[in-house]
Formats: C-alpha cells, sequence, structure tokens
C-alpha cells in the first residue's frame, strides 16, 4: 500500500486495534441496555436520554475511526481474508449502534415540542439543535423498538452482506483484455475504467468487451444483489410507513421534493447543450456518433501537445493550481502528499473505484483511488482532496454535527476540481496541450453530469418501481438500462453503443448506506458551479465564505443552506439552468482551440 495507516493503529490486529475494538464493543454492549421506565403521568426524565445520546456520540466517532481503517485496509487489498473477517465483524458493531440508536429514537418519539426544546437547550447538547431535530424527525419515521432492533440484526447477515458480497466480486473479478496487436492479458477489473479513457478506441472497445463479458458471467449473482438491497430496502420503508422509495434518499440527502424536481426539470430542459458538447466531440474523434465505451475518453491530442502524466506529476498539477487560486487548499493538499495519506499505485487485489474516507476521532483522512496517468485520474485526485478538505474545516466539531449529505460534500470536492481547472487555465507558463485536457476534461465532467448521472437516475427509479411487484431479471434489468442510455443520450448514441450491464459493473448502486446514491452528484457539482461563479466574480474575498458555507453543511438542509448562503431558490429549474448554461465557457475555450 501507498498509504500511512500508522496512525490509526501501529498495526492491522496488534494489541492496540484489538483493545481499541474489544473497548468499543463493550460500550456498545453497556449502550444497548433498557432505558429506565418512564413513570405515567410526569414529565420525562432527560438525563438518561441525555446520558445515552453522549455515549451514542462517543461510540459513534470511535467507530468511525474502525470503520475508517479497515475500509482503507479491504479497499486497497480486497483478497486478504484477515481484513474481510474483520470489516464483516465491523458489521456487527453497525448493528449494535442502529440499535442504540433505535433505543433513543424510541424514546425520543415521546417527547412533544416543549420536550425536544428542553432537550436541545440542556448545556451538555450545546450546538447540536440541528442533529437533535433530524432525531426527533426520525423518530417518527420509525418501526417499533423490537422491529428496528430484529433489522439491525438480520442486516448483518442480509442487507449489509449483499454489499460485502459485490464488493467481494467486484475487488477480485479480473476480465481478458484482447489488446489491438494480438496480445491477451488478464487485468483486474479496477483498471478497467482507466482503460476506457484511453485514447486509442480500440483499447477501449476491448476493455468493455471483455469488461462486460466478465461482468455478464456473474451478473445474476449481481441481480441478486441488487434485487435483494431493494427488496429490504422496500419492506423497511412500507413497515415505517414512508409512502415513496425516494423519501428515505431524500431525507438522507435533506432536500426537498420540490427542489429535486427542479433539478431534473432544468436537465431535461437543457439536454440539447450536453448533446452538442457530445457530438463536437465525436467530431473531433472522426466519429459521426459516440458509444457509452467513449463517454470518457479524451479527444486526440497532438503529439506536441503530450503533457507529462507520471504520479509526481499529477501531484505537481493539484499542488500548484491549488496554491495559485486557493492558498490554503494548497497548503492542506501538501500535506496530505508528504504525510502519504494517498493509495494510488494500481495492483491487484484493489478495489474498483476512488474515494476519500475520515476518521471523526482523528479527525484524519485517506484518498483512495488507481493512478492510470489519465487526464480523468487527475481531476480525481483533486476531487478527493476536496472531500479531505472539507472534512479538515470540520475536525473541531463535535461528534454530533460532525456528518453532512453527499448533496453538499460532492460540491466540495467538485469545487476543488473547479480549482484544479481555474489555476492551470489561468497559468501563462502552463502548455497548450495541458489547458486543451482538462477544458476536455471539463466538458467531459459535464457530460456525465447532465447526462450520466440522469441516466443511472432514472434507471433506478424505474428499477424499483418495477421492483414493488417482484424481482426483476437480468434480462430485464439489461433491458431497462438500455432504454434508459438511449433516452438520454438521444442521436448522439451510435445503434448498439448502449452499456446494458452498466447497472452490474457500477458499484454506487450496490452502496448500502444510501439508496439513489447518484442524484448528489448532480447535485453538487452545479451547486459548486454557482459556488465558483460567486469566487469569479468577488475574487479571493469570497474563500472565507466558502469556508463558512463548507462548516454550515452539517447543521442546516441543503434548502435552506443554499438560500442562506446564495440567496437564490434551489427549487425553482431557474437557478440548476443558470448553473448548467454556464458550462457554455468551458466548452466554447475547447472550441475556440479546436479552431
Amino acid at each position: 500500500m501507498d498509504w500511512d495507516l500508522s496512525s490509526y493503529f501501529p498495526s492491522f490486529d496488534g494489541p492496540k486495534y484489538r483493545q481499541f475494538r474489544d473497548r468499543l464493543n463493550e460500550d456498545l454492549r453497556i449502550l444497548n441496555r433498557a432505558f429506565p421506565p418512564e413513570i405515567p403521568g410526569t414529565d420525562p426524565d432527560l438525563d438518561p436520554l441525555i446520558e445515552r445520546i453522549l455515549g451514542l456520540e462517543d461510540a459513534s466517532v470511535r467507530r468511525s475511526h474502525l470503520s475508517s481503517y479497515l475500509g482503507c485496509l479491504t479497499a486497497a487489498d480486497s483478497a486478504h481474508e484477515g481484513y474481510a473477517a474483520e470489516e464483516a465483524a465491523l458489521a456487527l458493531t453497525g448493528a449494535a449502534i442502529d440499535n442504540a440508536r433505535t433505543l433513543i429514537l424510541a424514546r425520543m418519539r415521546l417527547l412533544d415540542t416543549s420536550g425536544l426544546q428542553k432537550l436541545i437547550g440542556d448545556p451538555r447538547l450545546a450546538d447540536a439543535g440541528y442533529a437533535l431535530t433530524r432525531l426527533h424527525q426520525a423518530a417518527s419515521r420509525r418501526m417499533s423498538e423490537t422491529e428496528e432492533a430484529l433489522a439491525s440484526d438480520l442486516g448483518v447477515d442480509g442487507f449489509e452482506a449483499w454489499g460485502r458480497l459485490y464488493d467481494n466480486l467486484a475487488g477480485n473479478l479480473e476480465f481478458e483484455m484482447a489488446r489491438p496487436d494480438g496480445t491477451r492479458e488478464r487485468l483486474p477489473m479496477s483498471q478497467r475504467r482507466s482503460l476506457l479513457g484511453h485514447p486509442d478506441r480500440r483499447i477501449r472497445r476491448a476493455a468493455f468487451d471483455g469488461g462486460n463479458h466478465a461482468w455478464d458471467q456473474v451478473a445474476r449473482v449481481a441481480a441478486s444483489a441488487l434485487n435483494s438491497l431493494a427488496g429490504t430496502r422496500q419492506t423497511l420503508r412500507i413497515r415505517r410507513g414512508q409512502e415513496h422509495f425516494l423519501d428515505p434518499a431524500l431525507f438522507d440527502a435533506r432536500i426537498s421534493p420540490p427542489c429535486l424536481d427542479a433539478l431534473f426539470q432544468a436537465l431535461k430542459s437543457r439536454r440539447e447543450s450536453a448533446w452538442n458538447m457530445l457530438r463536437f466531440r465525436a467530431g473531433l474523434m472522426g466519429l459521426e456518433r459516440i458509444a457509452w465505451f467513449d463517454l470518457e475518453a479524451p479527444i486526440p491530442s497532438p503529439d506536441k501537445d503530450a503533457v507529462d502524466l507520471s504520479w509526481p506529476a499529477a501531484c505537481a498539477w493539484v499542488q500548484d493550481a491549488f496554491d495559485r487560486s486557493y492558498p490554503a487548499l494548497g497548503t492542506f493538499f501538501r500535506a496530505v502528499v508528504e504525510k502519504q495519506w494517498i493509495d494510488w499505485q494500481p495492483r491487484r487485489g484493489k478495489r474498483p473505484g476512488g474515494f476519500c474516507t475520515s476518521s471523526n476521532l482523528s479527525g484524519e483522512s485517506r484518498i483512495f483511488m488507481t493512478y492510470n496517468q489519465t487526464v480523468n485520474d487527475v481531476m480525481t485526485l483533486a476531487h478527493e482532496a476536496g472531500h479531505a478538505f472539507h472534512s479538515h474545516l470540520l475536525a473541531d466539531k463535535r461528534g454530533l454535527i460532525r456528518s453532512y449529505p453527499m448533496t453538499l460534500a460532492e460540491t466540495a470536492s467538485t469545487f476543488a476540481e473547479q480549482i484544479l481547472i481555474e489555476g492551470i487555465l489561468s497559468d501563462p507558463s502552463a502548455p497548450v496541450g495541458r489547458k486543451r485536457q482538462v477544458l476536455d476534461s471539463q466538458v467531459r465532467h459535464a457530460v456525465t453530469f447532465l447526462l450520466d448521472i440522469p441516466i443511472r437516475y432514472h434507471f433506478e427509479r424505474r428499477f424499483h418501481e418495477e421492483r414493488q411487484t417482484g424481482e426483476v431479471g437480468v434480462g430485464r434489468l439489461k433491458t431497462l438500462m438500455t432504454e434508459t442510455q438511449q433516452e438520454w443520450l438521444g442521436d448522439t448514441l451510435e445503434p448498439g453503443g448502449e452499456d446494458p450491464l452498466f447497472w452490474a459493473s457500477k458499484l454506487h448502486f450496490f452502496i448500502t448506506g444510501l439508496s439513489f446514491y447518484n442524484f448528489p452528484y448532480t447535485f453538487g457539482f452545479l451547486l459548486s458551479r454557482k459556488l465558483y461563479a460567486r469566487l469569479m466574480a468577488e475574487g479571493p474575498s469570497f474563500l472565507p465564505h466558502y469556508e463558512a458555507f463548507l462548516r454550515q453543511t452539517t447543521v442546516q438542509d441543503a434548502d435552506a443552506l443554499i438560500r442562506n448562503a446564495l440567496g437564490e431558490d434551489p427549487a425553482d429549474p431557474a437557478f440548476w439552468a443558470a448553473a448548467i448554461d454556464s458550462l457554455q465557457e468551458p466548452f466554447e475555450s475547447l472550441r475556440s482551440l479546436d479552431g
């Protein structure tokens, strides 16, 4: 591994690790004791509830430390049986956390408005009013205490196990790559995404075909996992009295239904803009239309525009851009590299994808990615660094107010990408080839957020609608994915150019912590465009306001935060349409470079 994890624990399964884990489990056992009974006809005694909330806060902070550590180990080496066993055991700790939370929610359900205000006003819970209000709201969305405890316990070997099965499947899956020169090699699936961004279309097609052949061999397993996850969510949602399958996702995202509707109204109304970007890029690649495996491909680059994409060069790109446009972010990134917080090298056994994970105990983060020397990979590095910086700004907050929704998390990461792009474009010494590559990468990202993410969202909607009446088979899943891609890519898609197995190969559909994991990416991307426009208009004086915005992401719903910070209404499609229209600027800049 490239990263240094010794600040978590000196060694895996060593004395300090075992002591930490065992102490957490013992504290959770105590935390799961039943509350003393309430005396009928008297005001609720808040002290037992407050003590239990404080205990859960402490245990959750420590579990985040353990979860972050094991998440790093299993992602970096998915074949290690010891890591996998400990991660599976961690699910039991998660169930204990859920059970303790269930006990708290059951007691909070008894509080009326006056009781809630007394709870919020207790000095031991200072600054936690927003978190307590959300807990009170969540209490009304629960089954009985006994049913919730049973659901948590069964989830260890049921719901969570399906997620672990998929992770193990994806982490160990290999595919045969038939290269244009006739050679063949077996590669880990984690390397496929970068190959799909290769400038040679023959290599992209080979990676696509080889990868899909491998996924087709395990499609029934993937479909079983997907159906089981959705079926469990559906059963629990109905039992909890939630009417629509989007209700849990909206609550987790901390946005209102009108806000989500406005976002997708704007996306649909601006599809032609995204299609024009695709048509332009297809023309530069010598194509009339594109296939799915062309979406992440760079436009052809003349030899004179070739740039160094080694790992040191990638870090230098990001460092120079951050230093130029956002010195505080640059200082932070320098420390990330120096402290070895990034696992980046390609190797067998690594899981696909990239992520940033943070410990609420230490305040440290780690970045996981597979670097294959593409501009997309450089963007991923900046993206994950943005997540880490967001966590860094929240390191002094108490555990109850350290969490923030994906809708706002993705704002920080894509804002960092904007800083990278602007830093390079504003550097007079940067080669034209580098500027051309980052502009193209920005346009490709625009296509992803304006078309690819809506495809994922609408596929999930249609899948969940059909899943309500029974399991959805492999063939039907392929059809749903194909039809959704055709709808959102329109006439830019070449006949037969769909990816019917994208539902199987995309990790996001199998994440157990959140349903509808995808739409927050577009939400955050377009919100970051609005914030970045303020930076461009106001200059460096806006950066303290931006950091204040990030610090408020843990204590306000997204709708309210946007209204308070930007003075605009995210439930108005015009808010999102303006952000989409701002993407014409990098598109026109790229077109001007290509004559």
